[in-house]
This record gives C-alpha cells, structure tokens and sequence, in this order.
C-alpha cells in the first residue's frame, strides 16, 4: 500500500493506493496546519502505507511538516518525486527536467497514460497551467498564467479604486457586466477559457487532430462551463499520476 500526497499552493489531497488503484480521496486547506493538525487530520485516520509518495508544489515548510510527521510516526522516509527527463513513457520537453512543476509532470504522465493520444491538460488552481503530450509520450511544453482568483486579487490590490467599486454586485456567465464586480470575475473567467480553447486549437492546427482536453484543479468549476472545446474533468489527475509513479518507477 502506498500513501500519496497532492500539496499544492493553497490545498492538500491525498489517497491510498494499492494494487486495484486509487482509495477514497481527502483534500483540506493546508495554511493554518501544524504537526498537531496533520497527525490528527491525516496520520491517525491512515493505516501504515508500505511508501509514502509526495508531490509539493507549495512550499518547504508544509513539505517539512509532512516529511517529519510520517518519519515520527511509522520510521518511513517519503519520497519527494521530482519532474525528471523521462518517466512512465512520457519524454519532458524542458531541457532542465527539474525546472518543470512536479504537478504539470504527473499530470501529463496520468494524461498520457489514460489514453496515449495528443492531450492537452490544464490544472486550474492559484496558476492556472497549460500542458500538451503527444500520442507517443512526447510532452510539448506549456504555459503558466494567474488563476481566477490571484487574478482577480491582483486587480483589486493594484489599481487605486476598483476594489472600492467592486464590494457591491453579482456576477453571471455573461460576458459582458454591468458592475465592476461582475466585470472583474467574468473578464477573469472568461480570458482564462478563451486561452484554453485557443491551446486546443493550436495543438489541432499543429498535429491535424483535435486533443483531447483534460482539466483537474480546485478551481477547474470557475471556467469550466465557458470552456467551448469537449472536454474531461479529472479532479485527482496528479493523484493518478503519483499512482502510476509507485507502479512504475523503482523506488
């Protein structure tokens, strides 16, 4: 049996996985966690796992908590899988392996592993990521921009009086507002949809066949219903790709 974590910038998921696959799955906001909160969320409701893998893209400090929980608990050191040129038959595009995000990684190798045909793959969290693989395992690079969220919070921070203007009104799938709030989330939302469905059609345009188009993230919900391209939400797609890590590299 495997533990798998999930960290990223703002939440943590986390499953057990065994030789059928993916267990049940927990996710919960990780800022206020101390070693106290992640023995009594975490450890204590958790059989002892024969590997703990761990994937962090939030920091070294709840890596840490993590890292000395489990070895204070059941003597296991987990391993930190790290982004690497090649791994469970997908080829990284980067020329620096390790430059490219653990998250984006995984979860072009779960992509790529489902189905073995040109996937385009986009996580919707604090950033929202872009990533292409090929039918042969070729990952094709991608592309970083704010999520919904930090997008909307840096309009607000940073120009001298929307965020007065925005306390009040509503919001709605339209594109076009008739108040600041509204105009702010819906030019957020609607931006980051329209850069997905034009990855979609560049990847068509440059392969000649439509992608698939996977997308996973806790915020995916803010633009998914704007998104016009077919698309397949998979929530846990770095869990899947932690799992096929455990089962297809050597410990």
């Amino acid at each position: 049996m495997i533990l798998l974590f999930d960290i990223g910038n703002t939440r943590i998921k986390w499953a057990v996985a065994d030789e059928r696959g993916l267990g049940e799955q927990y996710a919960a906001a990780h800022a206020d966690w101390d070693a106290g909160a992640f023995a009594r969320i975490v450890l204590d409701r958790s059989p002892r796992p024969a590997r703990v893998l761990i994937s962090n893209v939030g920091g070294q400090r709840i890596g840490e908590l993590l890292r000395a929980g489990i070895h204070e608990r059941w003597q296991i050191q987990p391993e930190f899988v790290a982004s690497t040129a090649a791994a469970c038959g997908v080829r990284n595009a980067y020329p620096v392996p390790g430059n490219l995000g653990v998250d984006r990684w995984l979860g072009v190798i779960a992509a790529y592993q489902r189905s073995r045909q040109l996937t385009c793959i986009v996580g919707v969290g604090t950033a929202m990521t872009i990533d292409g693989v090929d039918a042969s395992g070729q990952h094709l690079g991608g592309l970083i921009v704010p999520g919904p969220d930090l997008m909307v919070s840096s309009l607000l921070r940073n120009t001298s009086d929307i965020a007065r203007r925005a306390e009040q009104g509503s919001r709605s799938d339209a594109l076009f507002a008739d108040n600041t709030q509204g105009a702010i989330y819906q030019g957020a939302a609607h931006a980051l949809a329209a850069l997905v469905d034009r990855s979609v059609d560049a990847m068509s345009r440059e392969h000649g066949v439509q992608p698939a188009l996977l997308l996973t993230g806790g915020a995916a919900s803010a633009i998914e219903r704007l998104i016009r391209a077919p698309f397949e939400s998979v929530p846990d797609l770095v869990l899947q790709g932690l799992c096929l890590w455990g089962r297809l590299e050597p410990a």
